[in-house]
């Protein structure tokens, strides 16, 4: 299972949403000052953390299909402690799934709300921009931390599914 590539990218969004960050409060003093009239790393930052997210959403999908293999593949199991684990695995990957998916989804509807600021921004000025990303912004955050906490305990569940499997 892709796990720990799906976590490398998730934290890679966080990544490209503090570069997209510190590019636009570095552009926006410039615009303040008169320097610059567009946003051109800020709006490069922003398309690579889409990428991202595109890249995080694809490894989602294709983790709910490697979850349904497992449950597939362990259904035979009848010891009851093998049982536990599988339904505990099975849970904790929908949860993290899941979470992860809030997680995509509002960051997707964050960056929408960033990126038509920039454009009312350039085209209209400070006073023109009205969207407020943070809630969404806010939500995501949340999503990560209820993953985190979804997950815990599960690379001990994999184990012992695992030694029942071989």
């Amino acid at each position: 299972m892709g796990l720990e590539t799906i976590i490398q990218i998730a934290e890679q969004v966080g990544e490209d949403d503090e570069a997209r960050r510190a590019a636009f409060r570095r552009e926006l003093q410039q615009y303040d000052d008169g320097e610059i009239e567009s946003f051109t790393e800020t709006n490069d930052t922003l398309a690579a953390e889409r990428e991202t997210l595109n890249e995080l959403k694809r490894e989602l999908d294709s983790e709910e299909g490697n979850i349904e293999e497992l449950v597939e593949y362990t259904e035979f199991l009848t010891v009851e402690q093998a049982v536990e684990h599988r339904e505990e695995t099975v849970d904790k990957l929908g949860k993290h799934n899941k979470h992860l998916r809030t997680f995509h989804a509002e960051m997707i509807r964050a960056l929408d709300i960033v990126e038509t600021n920039l454009d009312t921004l350039e085209a209209n000025g400070r006073e023109a921009v009205c969207g407020n990303p943070q809630p969404h912004f806010e939500r995501a955050g949340e999503a990560l931390k209820k993953h985190n906490e979804a997950v815990e305990g599960l690379g001990t569940n994999m184990t012992i599914l695992n030694a029942y499997i071989v």
